[in-house]
């Protein structure tokens, strides 16, 4: 059963609205199934959106967030957010006891968090299942390159097992109920 999920996304404004309908969408099916949601703790892009949908249909969303950012002014007064001290805390705080690491579209830092819990994984080091939110293909280029490193021998062929990919919002649920199950042992083949 899905209790919780940590969802990476982007604090872009200047996006397409095909994105931020998927992040409010999403925010609404966690909402409707009593699954808590941890982000990252903006208030713009589909962070707000995602964030707004989920205050707007009762649903449980904490914002983790760095002091650095609090001090620019980047917080959302509107969820209870966790402040912490650096990126790297932000990172491993908001993975900690979720049910899957759900990443919508965004930039470098959205980017880096995907790969970075990619990694987690493929190390052992987080055995829950990651869902990529394909929208708009924007991850194809990015899973052409996951796929590349597989058939390069970068990464082994049951490293693919690491991601799952749902196209819309509607299918993260069923991407996550039916990723392949994986466990700490997979440190034990995490290199070539």
């Amino acid at each position: 059963m899905i209790k919780k999920v940590c969802v990476y996304c982007a604090s872009s404004t200047q996006i397409s609205e095909v994105y931020k309908n998927e992040a409010r969408r999403l925010g609404e099916l966690l909402s409707e199934n009593n699954i808590a949601c941890v982000y990252g703790g903006g208030s713009v892009g589909l962070m707000g959106e995602l964030s707004k949908s989920m205050v707007d249909n009762g649903g449980n969303i904490t914002g983790i967030i760095p002091q650095f950012m609090v001090d620019e002014g980047w917080d959302n007064d509107f969820v209870e957010e966790i402040v912490v001290g650096s990126m790297h805390e932000r990172k491993a705080l908001m993975v900690k006891d979720v049910d899957a690491a759900i990443a919508l579209p965004g930039g470098c830092g959205t980017l880096e968090e995907l790969l970075e819990v990619i990694t987690w994984k493929q190390l052992g080091l987080f055995t829950k299942p990651v869902v990529i939110l394909n929208i708009n293909g924007f991850f194809d280029p990015l899973l052409d390159m996951l796929n590349k490193a597989v058939d390069e021998k970068f990464m082994r062929l049951e490293h693919k097992q690491i991601w799952c990919v749902a196209n819309k919002a509607d299918d993260v649920l069923d991407a996550i109920n039916n990723a392949a199950e994986w466990s700490e042992n997979a440190r034990g083949f995490a290199a070539m």
